[in-house]
């Protein structure tokens, strides 16, 4: 999944120029063929979906598209749009990176030269701030020139926060989901990658939002809940050391009394004998 935090990075300290803002409306069972492996997309832009439904696919990638919603394509990509029983009208921002100020940023791959779709909502200060953007990117002279990227910063801003706003409103729910699983799964093999995957984002941004919620982040989650059943057990049942370090998730009976005493302050062993 997408991390917004991520990406929103990847305009700081760089120079955005905005070389075309176009609205444009596709006929109801329609196909256009764009941008072929002959004549690929030029820049990186941005299709914020007015109203109506369709798909672009970008390289292969097929994106359904409904209002509300915004594809980001990168350049030197092909692109085919298509629409069924309805037409679609959207407005497309064209722009570019420079690559000077990014020789100061460490070495990453650029979401901006990627395809990908968000989900920020309906939202009328965002079609507000588009329509202002594109009358700007029409207006001679260097203040309306200044305000179109000013106006793209807004635009991409007001995207982003609606995406983590709606991302923070799920999240909460898939946390608790989450909880739940770890309470029923704590004995299995369990690392930070495979709980991100079933919140659906990023390991960075499933910790964040886990310690958010819970005050503890995912692993450490993981770890108290498995000492407190293995203390329970140690203290309430007649088993060895070996046999609650695996019902508890660790075949390492050695590393698990460490992470034991680490946690309590003393040894498997003692908790047995009191």
């Amino acid at each position: 999944m997408l991390d917004i935090n991520e990406l929103a990075a990847q305009y700081t300290g760089r120079v955005v120029t905005v070389a075309g803002v176009f609205k444009a409306v596709i006929p109801a069972n329609s196909t256009y063929h764009s941008y072929t492996k002959e004549r690929r997309t030029p820049t990186s832009g941005y299709v914020f979906i007015v109203r109506g439904s369709g798909s672009f696919i970008f390289n292969e990638t097929t994106y359904p598209l409904q209002a509300g919603m915004v594809v980001h394509g990168g350049p030197q990509m092909t692109l085919t749009m298509s629409t069924e029983d309805s037409e679609l009208e959207y407005i497309l921002v064209r722009y570019s990176l420079d690559d000077v100020a990014s020789t100061a940023l460490p070495a990453q791959p650029l979401l901006t030269n990627e395809h990908f779709k968000l989900e920020p909502g309906p939202g009328p200060l965002l079609s507000e701030h588009l329509n202002q953007l594109y009358d700007s990117f029409f207006t001679p002279g260097q203040m309306a020139l200044l305000r179109t990227g000013f106006l793209f910063h807004m635009i991409i801003y007001e995207l982003f926060a609606s995406c983590l706003n709606r991302l923070n409103g799920s999240s909460k729910d898939m946390i608790s989901h989450v909880r739940d699983y770890i309470h029923n799964h704590y004995m299995d093999t369990l690392n930070l990658q495979k709980l991100a995957d079933i919140h659906g984002t990023s390991p960075k941004s499933f910790s964040y939002f886990f310690k958010k919620y819970t005050g503890v982040f995912p692993i450490d989650y993981l770890i108290q809940h498995r000492m407190k059943r293995a203390q329970e057990l140690l203290t309430l049942g007649n088993y060895t050391i070996k046999q609650v370090a695996a019902s508890v998730g660790y075949e390492d009976a050695l590393y698990f009394s460490r992470l034991y005493k680490k946690h309590f302050g003393y040894t498997p062993s003692q908790s047995q004998r009191n």
